[in-house]
Parts: C-alpha cells; sequence; structure tokens
C-alpha cells in the first residue's frame, strides 16, 4: 500500500487515478474500516498538506468549511457558536477531544451514517456541499442511504456551505447506551421561530432512525401557524412514532427508537 501527501489539489488530481485509491484527512472512519477488513485500499492520499481545503471563513451570510477542517476547529471558530448554534451543540457531543482534533466535518458527510451528530445540524441548516469539478449538491440530495453519496470516481468533497438564518430556539439531543463517547441510539434536532406561542418556522430531524438522517418536512408543515402547546406537541408525536423508520440493530430495537422518537417531541414543553 502507498501512502501519498499531494500539496496541491492538482497534485491531488494526478494521484487520484482509480477506484484503488482513498483520499484521508482525519482518517478516523477509514481506518477504522481498514481494521475491520471492509476496504483494502492500493494507496491512501492524505488531504491535510492542501491550503485550499482548509477554508473557513464567514462572511456574514455564509459560512465556509473546508474539506480538511476538524471538529474542534469549528468549536473554537466563533462564528460557529454565535451564528450556527446548532451544529455547535452537535459536534460537541463528536467523540473525546482526540477525536474531535482528527475527524473532520466533511469526513461525517462522506461516510454517510445516518448516525453521524454533525450530519443532522447540516440537515436542520439546508447546507450544501460543493465537489471538486464545481457541481454542488443540497446534504439531503447529496446522501441517498447508508454509506451511499453523489460522488462519481475521482470526485471529492471540496467544502460545505451554510446559509445563515434566524431562529429563537434550538434543541439538540443524542440518546446512547452512555453519556460520553457514544454512538446515538437517536437523535433530534429541533429549530424554532416563535412569534409569542405562535410557530412562525420550523424544522425538525432525527438520526439514527432511517437510512439517512430524516427531515420530518410533514410535521414541519402541520406545526406552522399553529400555537405551541401540549395538543399540539400530542399531535406531532404521534406523526413521528408513525414517519420515522428505524431498524432493529446492537444499540436498540426499531420499536424503542421509534417510542424514544415520539417522547423526544415533548423536550419542546421547555418552550412552552
Amino acid at each position: 500500500m502507498n501512502f501519498v501527501i499531494p500539496k496541491s489539489e492538482r497534485e491531488l488530481k494526478n494521484e487520484f487515478s482509480d477506484d484503488k485509491c482513498v483520499l484521508m484527512a482525519g482518517g478516523t472512519d477509514l481506518l477504522v474500516k481498514m481494521r475491520l477488513g471492509r476496504i483494502k485500499p492500493e494507496k491512501i492520499i492524505s488531504t491535510l498538506k492542501i491550503p485550499t481545503l482548509h477554508a473557513l471563513g464567514f462572511d456574514g451570510d455564509r459560512i465556509t468549511i473546508g474539506a480538511n477542517v476538524t471538529y474542534s476547529e469549528l468549536l473554537d471558530f466563533k462564528p460557529i457558536k454565535e451564528e450556527f448554534p446548532i451544529l455547535y451543540d452537535a459536534i460537541l457531543t463528536v467523540g473525546s477531544p482526540q477525536i474531535r482534533n482528527r475527524a473532520t466535518l466533511v469526513g461525517n458527510i462522506v461516510n454517510a451514517s445516518p448516525a453521524g451528530d454533525g450530519l443532522l445540524a447540516l440537515y436542520l441548516l439546508d447546507a450544501s456541499v460543493e465537489l471538486s469539478d464545481g457541481k454542488s449538491y443540497a446534504i439531503s440530495d447529496f446522501i441517498t442511504g447508508p454509506g451511499k453519496i453523489m460522488l462519481d470516481q475521482r470526485q471529492y468533497v471540496k467544502n460545505v456551505f451554510i446559509q445563515k438564518s434566524e431562529w429563537t430556539h434550538r434543541y439538540f439531543e443524542k440518546v446512547g447506551q452512555r453519556t460520553s463517547m457514544t454512538i446515538s441510539i437517536a437523535s433530534m434536532g429541533i429549530l424554532l421561530r416563535l412569534d409569542g406561542k405562535r410557530i412562525d418556522d420550523m424544522r425538525l430531524a432525527f438520526g439514527s432512525v432511517g437510512p439517512t438522517v430524516l427531515r420530518m418536512y410533514e410535521v414541519e408543515t402541520f406545526a406552522k401557524g399553529k400555537d405551541l402547546n401540549e395538543k399540539l406537541l400530542d399531535e406531532m408525536s404521534s406523526m413521528v412514532f408513525e414517519k420515522v423508520k428505524p431498524i432493529d440493530d446492537v444499540r436498540g430495537s426499531a420499536d424503542y427508537r421509534r417510542r424514544l422518537c415520539r417522547n423526544l417531541i415533548y423536550r419542546m414543553t421547555e418552550f412552552l
């Protein structure tokens, strides 16, 4: 196996020749897959020395996050906490400080696990990804299933873009088998724009309960314009129970996950 470290995107594209090559930034997902024998690359191409893949900036309207930017760098970047706090809340739960020092948000996207904590926030924020050929996709279109993405051979994700949006309330929770360094059994994120008790706008998403992160578009539409009260939460809870699509696995049964999602909706009582 060869390990190469290009210094520019031109060098990267020259090295990225066939499906036996894999790209590596932090390597936190890749090395686990290699250890388990799920993939056996002939060449690993590190992207860490390519400065154009390390963009991190906010122009007051849109944030740009490059492929090499780690979770720790995002947590230290002031606009994340001030302008995109739901993303801050989500990535703060990722792994340990050591993992966050290596792992990248783009790596989370390319891995395309429905349990990805950073992904849930990106779905809520209607993020988009920019590919090396200049094409862009909404995050919900780019990820098509567990481990499946709209990426052709010799393409790679270059940047993530998130437009700023105003919300009055937010909530994120990850439920796992322990309190830290856990893979979620289920997770939920909510963005709300309240005028008094009336819901002017809402975004709701669940992780680990479907083939991808699930945005609850029908629930969002149902709630808009209504007053946030216990009756509405009962109705939303019933809708969520019917719409999530969990499976049984070692972390929890499908029935448990479905009931868990139904109950998580009642976290919104803190906004009453």
